[in-house]
């Protein structure tokens, strides 16, 4: 072992001798044993492991990826959210709690394998935008170095370049569809601020939508208290008479901030969430502490699967307090607290130290018992977990990787790096997720056991926020979905239809018309341009089965003329399904032209056209009967 390793490993021993005595202490206070003994005993023999595989293992092996390895063996068998932190995964978690980076101000994705990475979407007032990226870009080249070349590089390692200190230049190569020729593009960077809460606009002239979803990619971040005191601040100087607030697929963020804004509807002292932990520091009651900012204007917020965490407190706040109508569909259920402690110089533990409870002392905390009946799931991310069951089917059925992760983008709302991540998870690593969040439920994660808020209504623990009023999404019919699933042709046909036409200034000053439609149309008739993808009706799919079967059984020849008239109907039928569907594919291909052309604000405003949710929503809030009686209802049933 060369000195620096030595030097390395001895003061990795030390450093884990005097968490090992850390945590020895804390077990005695705990439980009043002494556990020196035991601990001490653990530490030895980990040390012993692990300078005779730096020394004897027939290979040299890196110790710091030794010691990576050791660590996350050991939280292997606790919650899928106490994780290992390297400084990529620090640098990631600093951006998404304060909201800022060093950057140009675009999300790309890599949509194939082998090519470069495609810009998804600008930022307005950032470099990127100021440069004139536009979303469908495709960025060749970063510095206009071989090395950077980026149809060698994955998403994570280009991300990585592309941001750096603000003030520092980089010039990349674009490749733009409806010009001949690459050019470089200089930039210099900035801080990027993300913006955690949306106004896209007066969506309806009595109602204030403000979004705090993923219509954005909002988190609740260190800048969110501010940035919603402000749109609320306005809502109310406009005179509406009643406020949307979005919090579907919010994967949550810092607890602090969800008590703010939930301190922002209710009167100071109102308790908005418990935490218990097994520190008496973690167990704590948080209240609100200063006056609201709309205390009596009537408030629906809506949530939907993937709506966690923080997003579940300010539900089940509002909800346990009687200040608001939940709308839409079951919340995801993530009733835990994490906290990052730092263990090296770019290292950390992010590891959950408490469980939180709603003000009605309800657990949220999706149970065993209800992941048991669910079967084995991969937790990907705080908000999103995905069943093995879908995901082998969606490998199964797929002719390429590349399908694979469009799905699981498109269907699960990953990032491109999460669904790579997702398709790469050995399957021996899949065994025992059934059971692996729940080493205890925490009380009151029983789904079954009734709460009651403080008006009287009745509320349920376990398995997330149950809404008010339940409103699941429309499922999109089958044309629609594989013309997005399968190879997004959407973005692709938007990106090209834009290429070469001027628009007015401002989305509402542009109406979708056919002539969109038409145009689509003929984009998907040139399979160029959709990769050799072409619809299938459902009868296709069963006709090929029958030809199969005959051409097995030599009976193909005798039946030929049969099968041509099936053949008719078959392509009358796939005419027949894109007439059903030419409203929805007329709104899917209208908001990825409107993300291209106009923005994330004019595409939430576009979105929200076809939102089954908002409209609900919109619908209740501008009738005052029909929300008090929601409201009446439940405290009617509560009361029986």
């Amino acid at each position: 072992m060369s000195g620096q390793n030595r030097s390395r490993f001895w003061v990795g021993i030390a450093l884990i001798s005097v968490l090992g005595v850390y945590l020895a202490l804390d077990s005695r206070l705990v439980t009043g044993e002494d556990s020196y003994a035991g601990a001490n005993k653990a530490i030895d023999e980990w040390g012993k492991t692990y300078n005779l595989l730096l020394n004897e293992y027939f290979k040299e092996l890196d110790p710091e990826e030794l010691s990576k390895a050791s660590i996350r063996g050991m939280l292997e068998g606790l919650d899928p959210y106490t994780s290992f932190y390297d400084r990529r995964d620090l640098s990631q978690l600093r951006i998404e709690t304060q909201g800022k980076f060093g950057g140009l101000g675009i999300t790309i994705s890599k949509r194939e394998e082998g090519q470069p990475p495609t810009v998804m979407s600008v930022f307005k007032n950032t470099p990127a935008d100021t440069a004139g990226l536009t979303v469908g870009d495709r960025i060749v080249k970063i510095e206009a170095d071989s090395t950077f070349s980026t149809h060698r590089m994955t998403l994570s390692e280009i991300v990585d370049v592309l941001r750096g200190r603000p003030g520092e230049g980089v010039t990349i190569t674009i490749e733009r569809p409806g010009l001949a020729d690459l050019f470089e593009q200089p930039i210099v960077r900035a801080r990027i601020d993300i913006e955690s809460v949306q106004v896209p606009g007066i969506t309806d002239p009595e109602i204030a939508y403000i979004s705090m979803s993923s219509y954005n990619q909002s988190r609740f971040t260190e800048r969110t208290p501010r940035e919603l005191k402000q749109a609320l601040e306005e809502a109310v100087e406009r005179g509406v008479k009643g406020l949307v607030l979005d919090l579907r697929g919010n994967p949550g963020g810092l607890l602090n901030s969800a008590v703010d804004v939930v301190d922002m509807f209710l009167d100071p002292g109102r308790v908005v969430v418990s935490t218990k932990g097994r520190r008496r520091e973690q167990t704590r009651k948080h209240k609100t502490e200063t006056p609201a900012v709309v205390i009596d204007l009537p408030l629906v917020v809506l949530v939907n699967g993937r709506s966690a965490s923080a997003s579940e407190i300010v539900a089940g706040a509002i909800q346990d307090h009687d200040r608001g109508l939940i709308l839409g569909a079951q919340t995801f259920g993530k009733g835990s607290v994490q906290t990052v402690r730092t263990i090296g110089p770019d290292k950390a533990l992010k590891l959950t130290t408490a469980l939180y409870y709603t003000p009605s002392e309800r657990s949220i905390h999706r149970s065993s018992k209800r992941r048991h009946r669910a079967g084995l799931e991969l937790t990907v991310s705080d908000s999103v977990r995905i069943s093995v069951y879908q995901l082998m089917g969606l490998i199964g059925e797929a002719d390429r990787r590349e399908d694979v992760v469009t799905d699981l983008e498109e269907q699960f709302g990953l990032g491109r790096d999460q669904a790579e991540e997702v398709l790469n998870t050995r399957l021996d690593d899949l065994v025992g997720l059934g059971n692996r969040e729940e080493i205890s439920s925490p009380k009151s994660s029983d789904p079954e056991q009734v709460f009651k808020t403080v008006g009287g209504r009745t509320v349920y623990g376990g398995g997330g926020i149950t809404p008010d009023v339940i409103v699941e999404p429309e499922r999109p019919p089958r044309v629609v979905r594989e013309l997005g699933r399968r190879r997004n042709l959407y973005f692709d046909f938007v990106v090209q239809y834009a290429a070469n036409r001027t628009f007015p200034e401002t989305y509402e000053a542009w109406e979708m018309t056919d002539e969109v439609l038409a145009a689509f149309k003929t984009f998907l008739a040139d399979t160029t341009h959709t990769k050799g993808f072409d619809y299938t009706p459902v009868a296709g799919i069963q006709l090929q089965e029958l030809e199969k079967t005959l051409k097995a059984a030599d009976m193909g020849a005798s039946d030929s003329l049969a099968l041509e008239q099936l053949r008719k109907l078959v392509e009358n039928r796939r005419e027949a399904d894109f007439e059903a569907a030419k409203e929805q594919i007329m709104q899917e291909i209208e908001i990825e032209l409107v993300n291209r052309v106009w923005g994330t604000k004019a595409k939430i405003l576009a979105s929200l056209k076809s939102d089954k949710q908002y409209q609900e929503a919109v619908q209740i809030l501008k009738d005052p009967e029909a929300y008090r009686e929601k409201m009446k209802l439940e405290l009617a049933s509560a009361r029986d």
